[in-house]
């Protein structure tokens, strides 16, 4: 009887021209009740206003389940066997980022090479200055958060207690041994990856074409340890992924069969990806060059060799001019800041760990001076 019923109302909606059908289609000759009788089938049918909002907001739901799939799997995958699937990463990450003239295969340098120990002396120094560094930023807002608890607004407290949060993560990014690699690439770049934890990736084209010395080397490792500081690619992985969730919807709203909506829904991936993602990788470098030297003058390397490094970088780069489409802001701009931030820092003056640090070199350099001068006078050395 059911089914029958069933048929019988499916044959009677079929038989009705496109725009009878559905209980919300308007026929300014039907009333209500014929409409009920003829199209009672169709009333699970939402109306066409509806109809693209519920099909957006599917997509949207479905975007994000596809998103949190792939985030499981890659726990599931790390949690079987973490090491090998860094080995692969690492691997995989210095292969995509090699250049070479010469057609070479990539490969890293090992242990005991003087580019990597230089690397690596410099890089632990500093990866201690930023330890520090995280850890003077912790207690100065605990204490200030310990006074904003007692105001009766507590807006400023939970922001601080925001900021603590995310330092408190800082923490742990740091924490652990770190890798140093320098590769063959004949790329002028350093970086750091959120799928290779607690590794930083110099090429070394890099060290043979800007001669770098320690102090701006120190700051452009510094600056790279800065985005661990600020979890700026893993920011920039959100942000990623929102702007293409947000382009679904909208691609589920819009028909992109003709030529002006296909235009419209390219013009909009491109404004989405300029204002959600390249906005904020701007503002992350420029975070990163704050952070970075005040880390190298924690550090107790000379902060002017900041400026200096970027004016490097950019007599080897042809980004001159600023644009919405940029990752990074002109050279130009960042060495001037670098400038002014580094004569800041200069009038502050050397704290006390490199002041005692200094006068430690100063005393074993006099005391190898005597020793070399001993030698040449045929005075035994003291």
């Amino acid at each position: 009887g059911v089914s029958m019923m069933l048929a019988k109302s499916w044959r009677l909606a079929v038989r009705l021209p496109s725009r009878h059908r559905g209980f919300f289609t308007a026929h300014p000759r039907r009333n209500w009740t014929e409409r009920a009788r003829t199209g009672w089938l169709t009333l699970w049918s939402p109306p066409v206003w509806l109809r693209r909002p519920v099909r957006a907001a599917r997509v949207a739901v479905l975007g994000v389940g596809i998103y949190e799939f792939g985030k499981a799997r890659g726990h599931i995958e790390a949690l079987q066997d973490p090491d090998e699937l860094l080995d692969g990463l690492v691997k995989s990450l210095v292969a995509s980022q090699h250049l070479s003239s010469s057609g070479a295969e990539s490969s890293v340098y090992s242990r005991g090479s003087p580019a990597l120990e230089r690397v690596r002396s410099v890089g632990v120094r500093v990866l201690e200055a930023s330890r520090s560094h995280v850890r003077m930023e912790l207690q100065k807002l605990e204490t200030e958060l310990t006074v904003a608890s007692r105001r009766p607004d507590m807006t400023h407290a939970r922001e601080l207690q925001v900021k603590i949060a995310e330092l408190k993560a800082a923490t742990k990014r740091l924490a652990g041994e770190w890798t140093w690699v320098v590769t063959n690439s004949e790329a002028v770049n350093a970086f750091v990856s959120p799928s290779c934890p607690r590794h930083l990736f110099i090429h070394q084209g890099l060290l043979s074409s800007l001669t770098p010395s320690d102090d701006e080397l120190a700051f452009l490792i510094s600056h790279e340890i800065a985005h661990v500081i600020h979890a700026h690619a893993e920011n920039t992985l959100d942000r990623a992924a929102a702007a293409a969730q947000l382009q679904l919807v909208v691609l589920s709203l819009i028909d992109p069969t003709g030529l002006l909506s296909l235009a419209a829904t390219w013009y909009f991936g491109v404004w989405v990806d300029a204002s959600f993602v390249k906005t904020h990788s701007r503002r992350a470098e420029t975070e990163a060059d704050e952070t970075g030297i005040q880390v190298m003058h924690l550090a107790c390397y000379d902060s002017r060799s900041a400026g200096s490094m970027m004016g490097k970088l950019r007599s080897a780069s042809d980004h001159t001019h600023s644009s919405w489409l940029d990752t990074h802001p002109p050279p130009l701009e960042r060495e001037q800041s670098l400038e002014r931030r580094a004569f800041a820092l200069t009038l502050q003056g050397a704290h006390e760990d490199c002041t005692s640090v200094r006068g430690l070199l100063r005393g074993l350099y006099s005391r190898a001076s005597r020793n070399r001068g001993g030698d040449a006078a045929g005075r035994p050395a003291q």
